[in-house]
């Protein structure tokens, strides 16, 4: 400044400009960007000048029809701001976009003040706001960063701002809004001031990209940007060969090409396939490839290979390959294309070919028999939303974790959804419900989702999840678990619920008591208040596995229900029993135990039947359903009866064989005897093995997996073929009685009885096991009893044998009734009253030697099985055919050896003749003496 008498110039150098306070207070000095002295006192203004800077506004005006005098007023209104270069107004539809380009920093109020007087002077302005540069700043590495590594962001703005936002834009893409997430973290709060900075805890590919944070204060906002670079690694790596399965059961050398791809990138990588190692250069495919000569004469079982890749800060990862090689003798499953020739024990994996969809299919080669193939096909939809380049894991990360993102991904959901969903399509949906529920607890979420979200998940309950076990399990609890999480976290203000085909929701507010209805299951909670969420599910209960309930047959609905305080609660439910439900012996109330993955009885019980519903109450909140058993009737003293019973049968039986050893030749001089004999010799022998094998298989805790199943295919089998046995001495019986002079001939008869007594059951047993090793959702036997499994009327492998035996009983009672009707024609014809006595003793003989070996005591075990557990008459039965059966051996000894005359005689004789032989013995000693 020069002082010259009562006047003061002062002027800024180059590359500054007049400061704000300047020309606030001497608007003439600031009057023009050429203005270059300013004759005013003005030194004690501090500061006087500051540095030029290039400060933009970037703005958006929309209108109806653009006034014509619009942009002269603005230029006049926004040349009255310190440092004014130049405005540019740009037409578009609906409005218009402008710059201003300043040399000097503002102060928000007086874009603000220019604003407001565009809109009061233009009425048919419905919307402007400005975005600058130059009066924020952002602090981001220049370097790249580390893959994997963590680093803080932080924003400066030179004014106390109502409010911050972040964003991320990366290349092709608008710009998206970040929020919390579980990669990323608002250090801040939103109401910010001066600073806003952001966590990133898991720097990878999918954070590179160049940042812009917003400080807001009505329609004018500051941004600064800058971008992150990421030395990358490939998230995603192929290593694959051809042939996929080197196949050396020729013997011959054979050539393989192993392939290292991965997704394309700047990043210049390097990569090694063992020991050989490439350059990938910045761009191009990345799809790299080494051939290996595998000597089959050598008989290598695998070819090991590793793929490391290299990115430019000397990081790395790999990817191994344990390839298996075909040799000769090896077991095979057989090329089906598109499967190619596999070794025994690999799953095949091949891409997808179907139009629309992307992913793989599965198929297990075990021996030489393919298993079913997994589809794990997904819908580009839904692959979208789950794949970690999706919307689904960039919600969950933070990147757009916003409510209208939160809807626009369960309209999505709802409408890929809504038809012809397969096993891959289900488990992508679920996945997207983890990363959802898993955002929920950072990201608010409110009702206006709600419907599309109901409407999703009770989509994909309308298709089966037929796959492994293990798979379907740990989808159906992370399918539940996710639902949950989301109907908690979902926030309902006016809404009370929502219905579908297969998930209803209810809600109740601000009251101690809830009482809602969903799916028929009344629900009673007490609480000490706040919101509480009733939920029904259909058909996901089917999929969860029963584990220490076996035997018990699901409703097949979970209930579930939320509460937003953390008091006291109570829970009350009434569920629906059909009159099928009630023959059923036992009610448990159960949850579904998230961190055990199977039902559980903690804290629930079942109060009492009323009705058609059965009432359970728990004290905690979480997954509910009703589980129905089956079970035997606990009865006193039946183990010991059943174990002493069989013992004597076992015993029984093996004197019966030895005596038939003894007195065959003597007793088998006719056809007919020798078919009855060689009948009994048969059941006998098939009851003695199966009663040997009931008994070891009660010792369950001492039995491997694999010695149980062996008991169960015994058991299954022997008691199976006594009773083809006992068909074929029936059909024996009816055909001497029926075909009286057309004698069955010896060689026509052991042909058909062995057939059918051995051949039929191996068929039967056979095949169940078959059937039953194929299913996912059921099993051959059952591990706790080392028996076949029952699971609901028509449902479990049991009814394998109890169809033969209800077949085969009733043909034995049929043959039975001819015999009795036989022998009650003579003394029909004769009636006299001692005829009537002889016809009644010779029908009751029948039925008490034909009985044993006719397996007439079998009939009530389907008795027990067919009748209410809850009847007493069921107990009395219960008795009855524990005893009797346990003891079919004794009878059979009883009416098959000693009911039999010419058995006895013979018996008589061996022991007379045993003992003279032992008196003629003394005889000759003592003779022998003397002499």
């Amino acid at each position: 400044c020069e002082i010259i008498g009562d006047e003061t110039t002062c002027w800024c150098e180059n590359d500054y400009i007049w400061s704000d306070q300047v020309c606030d207070f001497i608007s003439s000095c600031c009057a023009s960007p050429t203005t270059p002295r300013c004759i005013a006192n003005i030194s004690d203004f501090t500061p006087l000048c500051v540095p030029k800077m290039n400060v933009t506004l970037n703005g958006i005006i929309d209108f109806t029809t653009q006034p014509t005098t619009l942009q002269l007023d603005m230029e006049n209104e926004f040349k009255k701001m310190n440092g004014f270069n130049s405005l540019s107004l740009t037409p578009r539809t609906g409005g218009a976009n402008f710059l201003v380009t300043l040399s000097a920093t503002f102060k928000t109020p007086k874009v603000q003040g220019i604003l407001s007087w565009l809109r009061s002077r233009y009425s048919d302005i419905s919307n402007i706001n400005v975005t600058s540069t130059g009066l924020a700043s952002i602090d981001v590495p220049r370097q790249k960063l580390c893959y994997k590594s963590k680093l803080t962001i932080t924003c400066n703005a030179l004014e106390q701002m109502d409010t911050c936002m972040w964003q991320i834009s990366r290349s092709g893409q608008n710009p998206q809004t970040l929020g919390a997430g579980t990669e990323l973290d608002m250090l801040y709060p939103a109401a910010c001031g001066s600073t806003t900075a952001i966590g990133l805890k898991n720097i990878t590919g999918f954070w590179a990209g160049t940042y812009t944070c917003l400080f807001i204060n009505g329609s004018v906002s500051h941004a600064a940007s800058a971008e992150l670079q990421v030395a990358l690694l490939p998230e995603v790596i192929n290593f694959t060969s051809t042939p996929p399965n080197p196949d050396c059961s020729k013997g011959l050398n054979i050539e393989v090409n192993l392939t290292c791809a991965f997704t394309k990138s700047q990043e210049p990588y390097t990569v090694d396939i063992n020991g050989t190692r490439f350059d990938s250069g910045s761009t191009g495919a990345m799809n790299f490839s080494k051939t290996f000569t595998i000597e089959c004469a050598k008989k290598p079982a695998f070819l090991y290979a590793i793929c490391t890749i290299t990115n430019s800060v000397s990081q790395t990862t790999n990817r191994t390959l344990n390839l298996p090689i075909i040799q000769p003798g090896d077991p095979v499953c057989p090329q089906d294309d598109p499967w190619p020739k596999t070794k025994n024990g690999i799953k095949m994996t091949i891409l997808c070919t179907d139009p629309g969809r992307v992913g793989i299919k599965e198929r297990t080669c075990t021996g030489s028999t393919w298993g079913e193939p997994v589809d794990l096909c997904v819908k580009e939809v839904l692959d979208q939303l789950a794949n970690a380049a999706g919307v689904g894991k960039d919600f969950e990360k933070g990147v757009g974790a916003t409510q209208e993102v939160a809807n626009l991904i369960f309209d999505n959901l709802k409408n890929s959804t809504s038809m012809g969903n397969t096993y891959g399509d289900i488990s992508a949906t679920v996945n997207v419900f983890n990363t959802m529920s898993r955002a929920s607890n950072k990201v608010p979420l409110d009702e206006g989702l709600l419907p599309n979200f109901i409407e999703s998940a009770s989509n994909i309950l309308n298709t089966s999840w037929a796959s492994d076990a293990t798979s379907t399990t740990s989808m159906a609890t992370s399918y539940l678990s996710s639902v949950e999480d989301l109907v908690k976290n979902i926030k309902l203000n006016n809404s009370d619920g929502h219905n579908s085909s297969n998930i209803q929701l209810q809600v109740c507010r601000n009251a101690p008591s809830c009482n809602r209805t969903v799916f028929n299951v009344g629900v009673e909670l007490n609480s000490t208040g706040g919101e509480v969420k009733t939920m029904g599910m259909l058909n996901i209960s089917q999929y969860l596995p029963r584990g220490n309930f076996k035997e018990s047959k699901s409703l097949n609905l979970v209930i579930s229900a939320t509460v937003n305080d953390t008091g006291p609660v109570n829970i009350r439910l009434a569920f629906p029993v059909s009159d099928e439900d009630k023959s059923y012996s036992e009610s448990h109330c159960v949850f579904w135990n998230l961190t055990e993955s199977q039902w559980s009885k903690e804290g629930c019980n079942f109060t009492k039947s009323n009705g058609n519903f059965s009432f359970c109450e728990c004290d905690h909140l979480t997954s509910f359903s009703m589980l129905l058993s089956k079970t035997p009737v606990e009865l006193p003293f039946m183990d010991q009866l059943t174990y002493i019973g069989l013992g004597i049968s076992i015993c029984s039986l093996i004197v019966f064989l030895l005596i038939e050893g003894l007195v065959w030749n003597a007793v088998v001089k006719s056809n007919l005897s020798h078919f009855r004999h060689t009948a009994l010799v048969n059941i006998s022998l098939c009851l003695l093995l199966a009663d040997c094998s009931f008994v070891a298989a009660t010792f369950q805790n001492l039995l491997s997996d694999t010695l149980c199943l062996l008991l169960t295919v015994a058991q299954h089998f022997f008691y199976l073929a006594m009773f083809f046995w006992m068909l074929c001495l029936s059909i024996m019986l009816l055909h001497q009685l029926i075909f009286v002079f057309h004698p069955l001939r010896k060689k026509v008869y052991m042909i058909l009885s062995i057939t059918i007594g051995y051949a039929f059951p191996t068929v039967t047993v056979g095949a169940t096991y078959i059937y039953y090793s194929r299913k996912t959702d059921e099993t051959y036997y059952n591990r706790s009893t080392c028996w076949l499994t029952y699971e609901a009327p028509m449902k479990g492998s049991i009814h394998a044998f109890l169809f033969p035996l209800g077949t085969i009983v009733f043909i034995n009672m049929f043959s039975m009734v001819v015999v009795i009707v036989t022998l009650l024609k003579p003394a029909a014809a004769e009636s006299n009253k001692k005829d009537e006595k002889e016809a009644a003793k010779s029908i009751i003989k029948v039925i008490i030697f034909l009985t044993p070996v006719f397996g007439g005591t079998w009939i009530l075990g389907l008795f027990v099985f067919l009748m209410d557990d809850k009847k007493f008459t069921k107990v009395l039965i219960n008795y009855a055919f524990t005893i009797v059966n346990s003891l079919q051996g004794f009878f059979i000894l009883l009416t098959g050896c000693f009911g039999e005359k010419r058995v006895r005689d013979e018996i008589v004789k061996l022991v007379i003749s045993r003992k003279n032989g032992k008196s003629e013995s003394k005889k000759n000693l003592t003779s022998t003496t003397q002499n």
